[in-house]
């Protein structure tokens, strides 16, 4: 469900950058970015727009959804856990070797997230082929709402100190709500029809 999602806004992010042409390597890829000094990675990454997930945040205000429904067939109750709904920092990097160009497609990420910051199954075109998502992974049903996150100096260090690497040309966005749930669901028992507020309690015996 993570990778359905970032690989929906690399396809997004990916062809809005392509209409601008091919003068540059406008390539988005999903991949770590603190991989970039290493030899075996540094290829896949170099001169790219660079998607790296650097966090996730569950949504707890969204947790007092309910975990029961009745089955319109057999009219008991079904019980399930109720889904997780999950933020992710999204870390998108321009690993450019021309500052400049690096630079552009900082502003032209940022112009596409702000004229469109809502994905949803609607609206937003089916993964190619080469996607390469499970299709365990994929969603049916999806609404990703995308935010510029402005991190402090201190905090973007930190961020950066945790990727291991020097600071290179990026913009921080955080993605919600992302739903995860599974088809899980516990056995049902009968329903509580009416309460009989009359009823006598069940005598116990005494034990001395």
């Amino acid at each position: 469900m993570i990778v359905h999602a970032l690989h929906i806004l690399r396809q997004e992010l990916n062809m809005y950058l392509d209409s601008f042409g091919t003068d540059l390597n406008n390539e988005v890829v999903l991949g770590n970015i603190a991989q970039l000094e290493t030899v075996e990675q540094s290829q896949g990454l170099r001169n790219k727009v660079v998607m790296t997930l650097v966090g996730i945040k569950e949504e707890k205000t969204l947790k007092n959804e309910p975990f029961s429904r009745r089955n319109e067939v057999t009219m008991k109750p079904e019980y399930f856990n109720p889904p997780v709904f999950l933020n992710l920092y999204l870390l998108v990097t321009a690993s450019h070797n021309n500052y400049t160009n690096a630079l552009i497609f900082l502003s032209r990420t940022a112009a596409f997230f702000q004229g469109k910051a809502v994905f949803t199954h609607f609206d937003t075109a089916a993964l190619s082929a080469g996607a390469n998502v499970p299709d365990t992974e994929r969603m049916s049903e999806f609404k990703l709402i995308v935010d510029l996150y402005s991190p402090g100096f201190e905090e973007q260090n930190h961020i950066w100190g945790m990727l291991g690497g020097r600071q290179l040309p990026s913009l921080l966005y955080f993605v919600r709500l992302l739903e995860v749930k599974r088809a899980v669901e516990h056995p049902a028992g009968d329903l509580i029809e009416q309460i009989d507020i009359n009823a006598k309690p069940i005598d116990k015996p005494i034990v001395p």
